[in-house]
């Protein structure tokens, strides 16, 4: 997440003045010869045969995949138009999750929502951001084109290595060690992840990654595992706009950090109650979305310094560590929710610690020549990208 402030006029309320000036950003950005951004010539009908193909393979009949291409083909049609060309699917997942958001911000009598414009940034890369307009107290809520997809491919690979075994992330008995061991035994599993960090290290995108949909019944929990990640994202950025965050240059960078997960926290527990997808969705209502996605960005960040990006120079967010320590504060006085909560949010980081770990050593035994070969490729690839 970050926060950013742009200079614009007075404008007491609404969002007129953000709109605007997301749209001269937009313009500029688009410009860009790589921005992320449909190209003129682009044949829907490549992606939709890739897709048959890859979801005939995971075992799903015909009939259930005409009825999933037929509603992502209604949703992407009442999609919002904030950052014309980019994918239309980004932009009906960021216009229904910020409508979420704000749906339960007005339900908890916060109506902050209303000084908010939305926009894609076309970037490659998970990335969210809060851009303030200055002598307003409107923002924009940013996300870039891949976020979602990152998203969507992280909770797919950590549902799979969390049923491996789904009682001992919980247990007593769990180790690192062990953990490892147990990725090392369905090695697919592990190179699932070794190609995902890797393609998002590389290109800012999951070009690399194989299409490998989830099964049929799997889908559900899949997705409330990535819904969870997608609303603390988006709740976090609506937490630096809500508190004001990024206007005053001398406040304490970390602590509006902090404030931002909290207000998080605040949204996903209700949120994640009633959600009923098919059931409860306790990854929103504990916060453990919010593990797994800053987890996997720690790991990412890995990948990419091993590949030659430069470690951040400003100490503006916390320790990830630091973060997830306060989610404790979701239902701290309901004693048995707590212990049920808290429950999802250890077995989250314990996947996604183990999963880091074992990738770690995965990039220590790397050739040498390999690794030159790959910092050389993604330094070509990123001089080309726009950057955020």
């Amino acid at each position: 997440a970050a926060t950013r402030c742009y200079s614009n006029t007075m404008n007491e309320e609404g969002n007129d003045v953000a709109k605007d000036l997301w749209s001269q950003m937009f313009e500029r950005a688009a410009a860009h010869p790589g921005a992320a951004v449909i190209e003129p010539g682009y044949d829907p009908r490549d992606d939709e045969e890739r897709a048959r193909a890859g979801f005939k393979a995971a075992g799903w009949s015909e009939q259930q995949v005409d009825e999933l291409l037929e509603l992502s083909t209604r949703r992407d049609e009442v999609a919002p138009n904030t950052s014309p060309g980019v994918n239309r699917s980004v932009e009906a997942f960021h216009g229904s999750l910020c409508d979420d958001v704000e749906a339960e911000m007005a339900r908890q009598g916060l109506h902050t929502y209303r000084n908010v414009a939305r926009g894609i940034e076309p970037i490659t890369g998970p990335f969210a951001s809060k851009a303030g307009v200055i002598m307003t107290e409107q923002s924009i809520i940013t996300v870039s084109a891949f976020t979602f997809r990152f998203c969507g491919i992280v909770a797919k690979a950590f549902y799979r290595t969390i049923m491996l075994d789904p009682f001992y992330w919980q247990s007593d008995s769990f180790t690192l060690p062990e953990a490892k061991l147990l990725l090392r035994a369905n090695m697919p599993i592990a190179l699932y992840w070794n190609r995902t960090f890797m393609s998002f290290a590389m290109t800012g995108t999951n070009a690399t990654v194989p299409f490998e949909p989830s099964e049929p019944n799997m889908l559900p929990l899949v997705e409330q595992v990535a819904r969870a990640m997608e609303i603390f994202v988006i709740a976090h950025e609506y937490g630096h706009h809500h508190h004001g965050h990024g206007r005053d240059m001398a406040a304490d960078a970390h602590a509006e950090e902090f404030e931002a997960d909290q207000f998080a926290l605040r949204l996903g527990r209700p949120m994640g109650e009633r959600d009923r997808t098919p059931i409860w969705n306790p990854y929103l209502a504990s916060g453990a979305g919010g593990v797994i996605i800053l987890k996997a960005l720690e790991t990412l960040r890995r990948f990419e310094h091993e590949l030659g990006a430069a470690m951040p120079t400003s100490d503006t967010h916390p320790s990830i560590d630091d973060r997830i320590a306060r989610f404790d504060s979701v239902a701290a006085i309901e004693p048995i929710a707590f212990n049920t909560l808290r429950g999802f949010r250890v077995a989250s980081a314990r996947v996604m610690d183990a999963v880091g770990a074992l990738l770690e050593e995965f990039l220590a035994v790397m050739p040498e020549a390999e690794k030159e070969r790959m910092i050389a490729k993604r330094r070509e690839v990123w001089e080309q990208l726009p950057t955020s």
